[in-house]
């Protein structure tokens, strides 16, 4: 129990005593003797750090002229706010109470309760004003919505003195560690755990060469013990620059997804935009700031992807000893572009104003809120609609009964880029395979990191060491544009898939930020974690079978006693090229097959054979006008998207008029392809 001391105003004789359960109800309004008497009786309380079952707080009010009020019990239930206001309102308009008490005293929470007003619906309110009225009808709900009562915060502790250590905090620490913000803080987490490591690596390295620019020997000895010890750094190495570039493509994805004045922007000009995958589209769309951070996110991990393998090279002399080295210079750009990324990954933290359209519930729950204008009355449109520049009433408005699969889900654009840098990588290592088996039969048994002499290519003696090393680790931008083609098409593959499920069912949204009622948030936007690790513990091995497949080596040929000549070589290895196409193979058929998945359908009203959903977007999962045009609800169902929500029929068609589909929190029909639906 709660109870709050509401001081007289205007020299007036009786504080309130407000009290509340634990839920956040107020149960009881009592007025006090005197303030002695409240002050008396806060003192005689451990105070609020005590964290007893009761605890009392006085309210710091003006002063206003108060009537007096007999002790009257409340049971409205209040819950918790996440958000809100302490502020007491000057004038009050009569409001219908079983009791009398004085309005002034009544915070602003209270009278929005008894208006039947709920947080949800005030914002909604407020994009109203934004936006402009889109003809959405608001009937709050008060069986299937929950008020929150204000959380005890910084606001009121600053004004009162008093601070709970909980609450606001705690939900303030809560929303950093959820949804999108929390999977930005724990991505910036990895990548300064990986810049500390980076820093200590360099710091022994300088203390031993004495030189900011020189390179070490970690190991000098035989050349069994240096690969060893060169395949464990290349190991650590390539699981390090892969959790960058995935936490960067991450960021990245969030940078550039809009907002819903971005979309409705983009959308009041005949422009789409994605949603739920990283964009290159959207970026002429999005604010300025926001683009260009991205995109130096983006490309500073794929650069340290690059950089990094490239710090480790062999050093083989006359004698048969090969010294594994690291260079400390290019260890330091590393180093320097880390510290880069952990800020372009930590800066949109500090908008605490930004709410982007991360994931597909974002999105749904943006255009049931306030519905888009320029969809209305289109259910059905497609992507083709679109690109033949059919916006308008004469779209689509019959649903065709086909079998979906997965595969059609991304657009032609992202399966030829894809196609594209699966080519760029895996055509060169087959070449490379090809011309090595018929320079040498014995290559393909070569152990990895080692190079047969037919398999070693000498260089100009003018190139620098680290320039050598730069130009062996140049494939790894090739495999790091793969990993986010591949990425994005398994990333549309599951966008599509989730909004498919709708048609099937009730289900809640699953949002980025502020969920409410029974949806979900998650720290993933939209292709699931199972899937994500397994993608990345690929691309890590392929990182490290490709730093074993092409490598430098520094040969040291001893002329005199006091004179020795430098050859800088790029070796190859075919048994680690082998094993590279065959894991980019399997990528490659892992997608197709993954692609040849059947969209789930729903059954058709007419009782024929169950095929198609029609949900399921061909070319088009991610298309924000798509989206948006199915999400034109009834206006008499309140917030309804609070709760398990599904797609289908609200309307049926009747002879002079189409049905309509919209998502819905009652029962929906079942589409029938011989009627119209707009």
């Amino acid at each position: 129990m709660e109870q709050i001391i509401i001081p007289p105003r205007n020299n007036g004789k009786y504080p309130y005593r407000y009290t509340y359960d634990d839920e956040g109800g107020i149960r009881n309004v009592e007025r006090m003797s005197s303030i002695q008497e409240a002050t008396e009786y806060s003192n005689s309380r451990s105070g609020l750090a005590s964290r007893s079952t009761k605890s009392t707080l006085l309210w710091p009010f003006h002063h206003r002229n108060t009537s007096e009020v007999p002790s009257t019990a409340r049971s409205s239930r209040l819950g918790r706010f996440r958000s809100g206001t302490w502020n007491s309102r000057s004038i009050l308009r009569s409001l219908d109470d079983t009791a009398s008490i004085d309005q002034s005293l009544v915070p602003d929470y209270v009278i929005n309760f008894m208006r039947g007003e709920t947080p949800e619906s005030l914002a909604r309110k407020r994009e109203e004003r934004q936006w402009g009225e889109r003809n959405v009808v608001i009937t709050p709900r008060r069986d299937t919505l929950s008020s929150h009562l204000v959380e005890f915060g910084n606001q009121l502790a600053s004004a009162t003195g008093f601070s709970r250590g909980d609450g606001s905090e705690r939900s303030d620490l809560r929303r950093h560690f959820t949804g999108w913000r929390g999977g930005i803080v724990y991505n910036t987490l990895l990548t300064f755990l990986i810049l500390v490591v980076g820093i200590i690596s360099l710091i022994l390295v300088v203390t031993r060469t004495k030189v900011f620019s020189g390179q070490l020997a970690i190991y000098t000895g035989n050349c069994p013990t240096a690969t060893r010890i060169n395949i464990g750094v290349h190991v650590v190495i390539n699981v390090f620059t892969v959790v960058l570039l995935a936490g960067a493509n991450y960021v990245f994805q969030i940078l550039t997804s809009p907002t819903r004045r971005e979309v409705s922007k983009a959308h009041d000009q005949r422009r789409w935009l994605d949603i739920g995958v990283s964009s290159l589209r959207n970026f002429r769309h999005v604010s300025r700031f926001r683009a260009v951070v991205g995109a130096v996110t983006l490309l500073v991990a794929i650069a340290i992807q690059v950089i990094y393998n490239a710090i480790i090279f062999f050093t083989k002399s006359t004698e048969d000893e090969c010294a594994v080295s690291v260079n400390s210079s290019l260890l330091a750009i590393v180093a320097l572009l880390n510290i880069v990324l952990v800020i372009t990954m930590a800066v949109i933290l500090t908008r605490s104003s930004f709410d982007p359209l991360a994931t597909l519930g974002d999105a749904i729950r943006s255009f049931l809120r306030v519905p888009d204008h320029t969809t209305n009355d289109v259910s059905l449109m497609t992507k083709l609609d679109l690109q033949q520049g059919r916006w308008g009433s004469d779209v689509t408005k019959q649903c065709v009964p086909r079998n979906y699969y997965w595969l059609e889900a991304p657009s032609l654009t992202r399966w030829a880029l894809t196609i594209l840098s699966w080519v760029a990588v895996g055509g060169p290592t087959a070449a490379a395979i090809g011309l090595m088996a018929q320079a040498s039969s014995e290559g393909v048994s070569t152990p990895f990191g080692t190079a047969e002499p037919e398999m070693t290519f000498s260089l100009s003696s003018t190139i620098d060491i680290s320039q050598l090393a730069l130009v062996a680790a140049l494939p790894q931008l090739l495999l790091a544009i793969l990993y986010l083609s591949t990425n994005a098409i398994l990333t549309t593959y599951f966008l599509s898939h989730e909004l498919s499920l709708f048609a099937l069912g009730p289900r809640s949204l699953r949002v980025s930020s502020n969920p409410a009622g029974t949806q979900t948030a998650s720290l993933y936007l939209s292709l699931p974690r199972p899937v994500s690790w397994l993608l990345l513990a690929t691309f890590a091995a392929l990182g490290f079978v490709l730093s074993q497949a092409v490598f430098p080596i520094v040969s040291t040929t001893t002329q005199s006693t006091f004179t020795s000549t430098l050859t800088p070589q790029i070796a190859f290895n075919a048994q680690a090229l082998l094993v590279l196409l065959a894991l980019l193979a399997a990528v490659l058929f892992s997608v197709l097959a993954l692609g040849v998945r059947r969209t789930p359908a729903p059954a058709l009203a007419n009782g024929s054979e169950l095929k198609g959903n029609p949900l399921a977007l061909t070319g088009g999962a991610s298309c924000s006008a798509l989206i948006s045009a199915r999400c034109h609800a009834r206006g008499d169902q309140g917030e309804f998207w609070l709760g398990p929500v599904s797609w289908g029929v609200i309307e049926e068609a009747g002879q002079d008029r189409p049905g309509r589909c919209a998502f819905t929190g009652n029962a929906v029909g079942l589409l029938d392809p011989e009627r119209e639906y707009a």
